[in-house]
């Protein structure tokens, strides 16, 4: 038993996968339209749309000793890179170097050329469009239509519609209407197209830039790896291509101009050191050469050899105490007058290690610091950092320096002792050869000190021209061949679900908001425990439905089904009695009277006595059905007055066989409640179950008004009656609450005008040899709505 039970819900959830299949597939044709529109829409967007390619080059940042001399670095032994790729990441994508980029290939200037329905960008037009931004008033875009002819241009401002005719391939006289110069590529090779006319846009280098870092895409080629991957997607290729290779050139060209800013200080310093070390030579040979010529001196005597070779030993220690400390001046100098962070002059002779490292490193930190104020600003926190190191290290050479002087003057006061000692060996030579001797001295340090710098000077210059960059380029700019935008297949197939899921997100929100109930599994989910004892397909024709017929059409076929499923439900507890059964809804329009008729008809074609009544007071519709009117005497006139009769007042359908009469409503009372409720209308009931095999009442809607229920206790069962596609699910709560208190008893739903072929329908037929929606309305295929 309990297989069977599995079985019974794997079944019925078969067919409510299959009902809500048969929902949508109704409306197969927009569901298709829908989607046949958006593919025709993407193949129209992908004829009209150039295609893009992927432009990449491969550039590998180098370190400081990669890009001087061959080095073996641990790091790089071991898999790791030691440059900041982040950094030079935001090198590469600065304002400063893609403003370069924009000026050297005149970005800013866009042309494009018209095709049968859009425009296409020109990047090798025949001329070259020079904008003059000081003539122009200042807009974010300016447009223009040059129109190549024989002899020259006709130039036109879209937006004044001013125009100028050009007598030659050169504009050189720019306007307030046209502030830019035109000069063709190949002026010689210049002719006219088939499309002459070109389209020019001009916007500002601050856009253009902008445009740029955001269509550039800079990325690492791997975790651990020095290598930079730089693309651009475009639809041309060669301006693609130029855009990267440019901009490798810029930030080549950058690097190398910083790493030569620190030789170019080292030349002018001592360049302005020159100047005084030239005069100050020549003033000690001019003094030299007076000293001598007026005081008749010659070469010391060789008997004072030994004590001039002692002597010297002592000079050269006080000579290299003296050039070390002036040195030092010199720098302490610069660092004194260098208030605007600029470079320090590096490697100028002073034998310190210690100054000569932090000068090596506040040059590095300057550079970095130029670097990124140029690049992000003052207030960026890395300026901020850079320039606090910067003065850190002003602070420490200063205190270096400081002390070394201090070491070079306790050094200097000692070889001047030692010179004293020395002084004394000479008090047997003349005094003025002394004075000679001093101011020999003098020419020496200046001629050492003037040769020191020289060397420097040179070293610096070849430093200079020989700073290679710090960037390899391993691949430049490749474009590929296979278009990356728009991807095809992706549009396509985007296309066709965004075509088909749009009508079926229509339809489900139309399904999930709409409260009708269409089939019997509508009413079972809300009331289970009532039985539904027929489905009345929709009657396209109400009266042809209604004529006595005994062929086998679709409408007699279903009201066979339902009256097989009455007397199977009905309990006859008299066998020489009736039954009478009672046809009610929960508001008018739910065609309870037409089915009321159609039953009383379908057992009468059964061979049975049925008697139709027309209990419905206050809104009759029965006798519309018989083309009669509402005044016509009926079961009103008999509830009010004792006297009369209700078989007089009965309309025999079938004048032959008296099998099938109508008793009609009548006119409407003054209280039908009252009426309904006598036991004048229950002896009739009795009455008529005595006379006829069925009693059919067709009663009012209980949701109105009160009048069914108060006859309840004389129906042997009640037909409710829902229509397909009209009643809402709340009416059949309240039906099931009227069962649930027992204010009706016996019940079961009849679901009427159910298109069976339509949105809500089963798609299938009886098998009799006929198709039970055989006669159903064949929807148009543009009929969207229910």
């Amino acid at each position: 038993m309990d297989n069977y039970l599995e079985q019974q819900d794997t079944q019925d959830q078969q067919i409510d996968l299959k009902g809500i299949a048969n929902k949508y597939l109704a409306y197969w044709y927009w569901i298709a339209l829908s989607g046949i529109i958006a593919l025709i829409i993407a193949f129209l967007y992908l004829r009209y749309t150039p295609d893009s390619y992927k432009t990449a080059a491969k550039i590998k940042v180098l370190t400081e000793k990669e890009s001087t001399a061959l080095n073996l670095d641990l790091d790089k032994l071991l898999g790791k890179g030691n440059v900041n790729l982040e950094n030079e990441r935001a090198v590469l994508q600065s304002f400063r170097l893609n403003r370069q980029v924009v000026n050297q290939l005149n970005l800013q200037v866009q042309y494009f050329q018209s095709g049968r329905v859009n425009k296409s960008e020109v990047f090798n037009a025949p001329f070259k469009v020079v904008f003059e931004p000081e003539l122009a008033k200042p807009k974010a875009e300016l447009n223009f239509q040059i129109t190549l002819q024989d002899k020259g241009y006709q130039l036109l401002n879209l937006e004044t519609e001013a125009t100028l005719q050009v007598p030659s391939f050169y504009f050189e006289k720019p306007t307030q209407d046209f502030p830019f110069t035109i000069q063709p590529t190949n002026a010689q090779s210049l002719t006219v197209s088939d499309n002459p006319v070109y389209e020019v846009k001009i916007i500002s280098q601050t856009q253009a830039t902008q445009n740029l870092l955001q269509a550039i895409k800079i990325a690492p080629d791997g975790k651990d790896s020095d290598i930079l991957i730089l693309s651009l997607e475009d639809p041309s290729k060669q301006k693609a291509q130029q855009v990267l290779n440019t901009l490798i050139e810029v930030y080549t060209q950058d690097g190398i101009t910083d790493r030569q800013e620190v030789s170019k200080r080292t030349i002018a310093f001592i360049d302005e050191r020159f100047t005084y070390l030239t005069t100050e030579l020549d003033s000690i040979e001019v003094a030299k050469g007076s000293y001598k010529q007026d005081n008749n001196l010659s070469i010391f005597e060789a008997d004072a050899a030994s004590v001039i070779q002692k002597k010297s030993i002592k000079d050269e220690q006080l000579f290299e105490a003296e050039t070390q400390l002036l040195l030092a001046d010199v720098l302490d100098k610069s660092i004194t007058s260098n208030q605007d962070i600029k470079l320090l002059p590096a490697n100028i002779g002073l034998n310190s290690g210690a100054v000569n490292t932090l000068v090596s490193d506040y040059n590095a930190a300057v550079l970095e610091y130029n670097k990124w104020k140029a690049t992000a600003g003052d207030n960026n926190p890395r300026v901020k950092i850079l320039k606090a190191s910067i003065t850190d290290l002003n602070n420490n050479i200063q205190r270096s320096l400081s002390g070394y002087k201090t070491q070079l003057q306790q050094a200097l006061s000692q070889n001047k002792r030692a010179q004293g000692l020395a002084q004394q060996s000479f008090k047997t030579l003349p005094s003025k050869e002394k004075i000679l001797r001093s101011i020999e001295r003098q020419q020496i340090l200046k001629e050492n000190l003037y040769l020191l710098l020289l060397q420097k000077r040179e070293e610096a210059a070849i430093t200079m021209a020989v700073t290679a960059a710090n960037v390899k380029v391993i691949d430049y700019a490749i474009t590929n061949s296979i278009p990356v935008a728009p991807k095809r297949k992706i549009v396509l197939l985007a296309a066709l679900l965004l075509g088909l899921g749009l009508p079926i997100g229509i339809l489900y929100l139309k399904f999930l908001t709409n409260t009708k109930i269409y089939t019997s599994k509508d009413v079972e989910s809300i009331n289970p425990n009532t039985a539904i004892i027929g489905e009345i397909p929709v009657i396209p024709n109400a009266k042809q439905a209604l004529k006595l017929t005994s062929g086998n059409t679709q409408t007699e076929e279903a009201f066979r089904t339902l009256i097989h499923n009455l007397n199977f439900t009905l309990h006859n507890k008299e066998a020489s009695q009736g039954q009478v059964i009672a046809l009610t809804s929960s508001v008018k329009g739910e065609g309870k009277t037409t089915v009321a008729f159609n039953i009383a008809q379908t057992y009468f074609h059964l061979k049975k006595k049925v008697l139709l009544v027309g209990a419905d007071l206050r809104n009759p519709q029965l006798h519309t059905l018989i083309g009669s009117t509402k005044d016509t005497t009926g079961l009103s006139n008999y509830l009010s007055s004792q006297n009369s009769n209700w078989q007089d007042m009965l309309i025999h359908m079938d004048a032959d066989s008296n099998q099938f009469d109508l008793l009609l409503s009548g006119p409407i009372p003054p209280m039908p409640t009252v009426l309904l409720s006598s036991a004048r209308f229950q002896a009739f009931l009795k009455e008529a179950k005595a006379q006829y095999d069925y009693v059919i009442v067709d009663t009012a809607p209980t949701l109105l008004v009160a009048d069914t229920l108060t006859f309840m206790d004389g129906i042997d069962y009640t037909a409710y009656v829902v229509r397909s596609g009209v009643t809402e699910k709340p009416l059949i709560e309240y039906s099931k609450k009227l069962v649930d208190q027992k204010k009706i008893k016996n019940m079961g739903y009849i679901i009427n005008d159910i298109d069976f072929k339509g949105s809500y329908g089963y798609g299938y037929n009886y098998g009799y040899g006929y198709g039970y929606h055989a006669e159903t309305v064949k929807k148009k295929w543009y009929q969207f709505k229910k």
